[in-house]
């Protein structure tokens, strides 16, 4: 079953660090297809929902309004 996704991150996050994600997380629609769209907050670390929650919540609404058209 495909559903639509969002991949939100920050930049300072040290698994998008880990080896071989620099191609991965450009690639991700091959292993999630109905991927919308990617988000990679710069400055943030691991805990975005924590650390940007304004950012991640108006991403969100954004991601959530857009399934509806």
């Amino acid at each position: 079953m495909n559903v639509p996704a969002l991949y939100i991150a920050g930049d300072r996050d040290p698994v998008v660090h880990f080896p071989g994600m620099d191609e991965l997380i450009p690639n991700l629609r091959q292993f999630v297809p109905q991927l919308r769209k990617t988000i990679m907050f710069p400055g943030c670390g691991h805990w975005t929902e924590q650390e940007r929650p304004d950012e991640v919540n108006a991403a969100l609404i954004v991601f959530l309004k857009e399934l509806d058209r």
